[in-house]
């Protein structure tokens, strides 16, 4: 394909490119674009943006050495924005950034430039690290909950240390108070626990360390939360199916997301758990899917003979053959990449907007609660939902035991006064 692409590049675009500190990297670039699966058309218009870059680099007699994210920003902010140049090139700041962001990569993989300098002050990084050390090694705690903690503790750390100057002896309880404050506004309850069980964490960690936290620790607010006094959301039958019938199966993309759909639906998989499913975790033969699930758990689950063909009809028409054991690819550039926890909840929005539930529907994790709350009226056991839905503690499953009406009302007491 690249040397399709290089046939179609117009003389105008070449001879921007010649004489300039990237006229090396060029058919490089195509064939990273080409590579991770990007369309002729695609990679020309990026190659024309890149082209600008370099005519405008050579005008401002930037060496290879001078390119990096500084660079891309006063082409896209000072240049761009008046441009009268002669080469037809997109305009849109959009379009010209991801182009740019391309290059960038290819210039690093191949050594070229220097490495992107960090955002942070470098003490601030070794602290996020230090902590995360912390959170792996002697917490256990897996890689997303790390990722949560950290990010809390990374806002914490830029509102109170931004000049890296981290030292915490100089806080007192009202710090803590002003940022949790203001940085939760308007958020959920539970949200708000999340975030005080971030800083709890990293304040236990510095007490480690023989620094005195307990104040601090104190300082931190306890948010009214009561786990079990609402009743679990979740979609009738009939909003299941109208679900379901939102994905279009006759193309690649939505072979997959139809499988995906289903792992939600008929497994009550989180997301996390979609994403980590890898080819080798089916049994075909046994008719079982391995689960790996919260803490590093693993989980054997049956799986419905529904939700295997759906599985089967995207593997055999719809995933490309990659050396990748993921089961759900990315369908668009970079290709043969496993879906992120992102496009995954994209997947369900995109169907759930397809279908008009897009107000019903606003989270993955409603299928999954749809999921238990099936369990329930089909007669299973708390029991057996909390092995179906891998729950740890058999409290959790409690929830469930409130949407039972039926067999609430045999044990319901009569209301005082009213003769039973």
């Amino acid at each position: 394909m690249s040397e399709q692409v290089r046939s179609q590049l117009s003389r105008s675009t070449r001879d921007w490119f010649s004489g300039t500190a990237l006229s090396p990297s060029a058919d490089a670039y195509i064939h990273f674009l080409t590579d991770s699966g990007y369309a002729t058309s695609t990679v020309n218009s990026y190659l024309r943006c890149v082209a600008h870059f370099a005519h405008w680099s050579a005008s401002q007699r930037l060496a290879l050495k001078d390119i990096d994210e500084a660079a891309v920003a006063s082409f896209l902010d000072g240049h761009l924005p008046q441009c009268r140049c002669a080469l037809r090139c997109w305009r849109t700041r959009y379009g010209v950034r991801a182009a740019l962001t391309h290059l960038l990569v290819l210039l690093r993989t191949e050594g070229l430039i220097a490495e992107k300098a960090p955002s942070l002050h470098p003490s601030i990084t070794v602290e996020l690290s230090d902590f995360d050390t912390y959170l792996d090694e002697v917490r256990g705690l897996q890689a997303t909950t790390r990722q949560t903690r950290l990010r809390h503790v990374r806002a914490f750390l830029l509102h109170r240390f931004a000049d890296g100057n981290v030292r915490l002896e100089g806080l007192v309880p009202l710090d803590i108070e002003r940022f949790t404050m203001a940085y939760t506004a308007r958020w959920k309850p539970s949200s708000v626990n999340c975030l005080c069980g971030s800083l709890r964490s990293y304040l236990l960690f510095k007490a480690t360390l023989g620094i005195e936290t307990s104040a601090l620790m104190g300082a931190l607010p306890h948010v009214a939360h009561w786990r079990l006094a609402g009743l679990p959301r979740r979609l009738s039958s009939q909003e299941i199916e109208q679900f379901l019938d939102g994905f279009d199966r006759t193309t690649a993309t939505g072979r997959r997301d139809y499988a995906v759909a289903r792992c939600y639906v008929d497994l009550g998989l989180r997301t996390v758990e979609v994403v980590r499913l890898q080819l080798d975790d089916v049994d075909w033969r046994a008719g079982t899917i391995q689960i790996q699930g919260k803490g590093g758990r693993i989980d054997k689950l049956p799986l419905p003979a529904i939700t295997g063909q759906a599985i089967v009809d995207y593997l055999r028409s719809g995933r490309r053959q990659t050396p990748d054991r993921a089961v759900f690819l990315r369908h668009r550039p970079p290709l043969d990449k496993p879906v992120t926890p992102a496009a995954m909840r994209a997947v369900i929005r995109n169907a759930a907007q397809r279908c008009g539930l897009a107000d019903r529907l606003t989270s993955t994790h409603l299928l999954r609660h749809t999921f238990a709350c099936r369990l329930v009226s089909s007669g299973a056991s708390l029991k057996a939902i909390a092995d179906l839905m891998r729950h740890r503690n058999l409290d959790t499953t409690t929830i469930y035991a409130k949407v039972d009406f039926d067999a609430l009302k045999t044990v319901a007491a009569c209301w005082p006064g009213r003769p039973a």
